[in-house]
């Protein structure tokens, strides 16, 4: 697998928008960061300038350079004028970066803040052949034409190549996956196994509670694992390489094989 670094920018903050990096990451292994730039609720914002965000990102870029298979920057749509305007500062040394993907959602504010995205990303001097579009939140058997008409035309006149099979179904096993704060990559590469921790907490006589948010999340997981197939056909319609779970597994193998000490009550 060559060393390929991947941005992946947002459009909405939908639950499948904000888990298409994590359901790449399942496929291609590597780093999988996501810049913070901005606050939250909870935590201030690391950066006080447009300066030490380009420090923040250049710093991110570095790690994923470093790092044995590269990964994927996944861009908040609170932090897409930072980044664009990174890659527009550093665009010719940026070599490693040669995917840049922004997903989509069927809404209208959505379509629009993609298609400002794609202009954005191409006016910062990133070739058209470069770029993928992400179809999230798609309705079964409708055309891609008849569900994101506002990105699809501002697409096939950018001369960026659309693929109908980099689409993600509507599915609530997403919301249901950020919920439980459960992690999609490895749980699709089965380095974590819910089903498997129900059955311990059933046999050891865990409280009703805790049975009851572990069953939630089997559930979940059973969506999840049941659109493998899709997610491996969408990593392969996006240009992305992909690693086997062996290799997932054997990677990531402190964090997917950490022993759980607690189990977590549906809250």
């Amino acid at each position: 697998m060559t060393h390929l670094i991947v941005a992946h920018f947002q459009s909405t903050s939908s639950a499948a928008q904000t888990s298409a990096a994590q359901i790449l990451h399942a496929q291609t292994g590597g780093l999988l960061l996501n810049p913070g730039l901005t606050a939250t609720p909870t935590e201030p914002a690391r950066n006080t300038g447009p300066a030490d965000s380009e420090n923040a990102l250049q710093d991110h870029y570095c790690t994923l350079m470093t790092s044995r298979r590269g990964g994927i920057i996944d861009v908040s749509t609170e932090d897409r004028k930072a980044m664009i305007a990174f890659i527009q500062a550093r665009r010719p040394v940026l070599t490693e970066l040669k995917t840049i993907i922004v997903s989509t959602s069927p809404g209208t504010a959505s379509q629009q803040t993609a298609v400002e995205t794609l202009a954005e990303i191409r006016a910062a001097g990133v070739a058209s052949p470069c770029i993928r579009i992400l179809f999230t939140d798609a309705p079964a058997n409708v055309a891609i034409e008849d569900i994101y008409p506002i990105v699809v035309e501002h697409a096939r006149e950018a001369e960026i190549t659309l693929s109908p099979e980099a689409t993600l179904p509507v599915s609530p096993s997403f919301g249901k996956a950020q919920q439980f704060r459960m992690p999609i990559a490895a749980i699709v590469n089965r380095a974590v196994d819910f089903e498997t921790e129900l059955t311990t907490a059933r046999l050891n006589g865990a409280p009703e509670k805790i049975m009851h948010g572990l069953a939630h999340k089997v559930i979940a997981q059973r969506d999840l694992l049941d659109a493998a197939d899709t997610f491996k056909r969408v990593a392969g319609a996006l240009g992305l390489p992909s690693i086997s779970p062996d290799e997932w597994r054997a990677e990531f193998a402190p964090a997917g094989n950490r022993k759980r000490t607690k189990a977590t009550a549906l809250e």
